[in-house]
């Protein structure tokens, strides 16, 4: 079974998502920034992130999004996870025109309303390419 981590504030889309890939996926989900870096260490044992792209913080936080939380992650980790940029704030057609040209790290974009049988045939699809084989 592959592990999951999600960074996003959207405590109901986490659920859902966890709902809907937990016979797959084991899921921890994480709704703060600084929880997310606090435990950064014990990260490198998930084998995919989805990471929103919006991520408020609180005021005692540096203010971050997810573009910078994916340049730390894949400057982190040797074995460089596969990562997900995920948004509500561009339609799918707009990600796949801007999303490289937004974030280069980033493996996988995802519109939320795009819906969850196409973000579960994208994870499958990057985590059995040739992504995971230089892990």
């Amino acid at each position: 079974m592959y592990k999951l981590a999600i960074l996003d504030d959207d405590e109901h889309w986490c659920r859902i998502v966890q709902r809907f890939l937990k016979e797959e996926y084991a899921v921890a989900t994480y709704k703060s920034v600084s929880r997310f870096l606090w435990e950064l260490e014990e990260l490198n044992q998930y084998d995919i992130f989805l990471i929103d792209f919006m991520l408020p913080t609180a005021a005692y936080e540096l203010s971050t999004d997810g573009i910078e939380i994916i340049t730390t992650l894949k400057a982190r980790f040797p074995h460089s996870p596969v990562v997900i940029l995920a948004t509500a704030y561009m339609s799918k057609n707009e990600l796949e025109v801007h999303g490289k040209q937004m974030c280069p790290e980033a493996d996988g974009f995802f519109a939320k309303d795009a819906g969850l049988e196409i973000l579960a045939h994208q994870m499958k699809q990057l985590l059995t390419s040739g992504i995971t084989e230089d892990r």
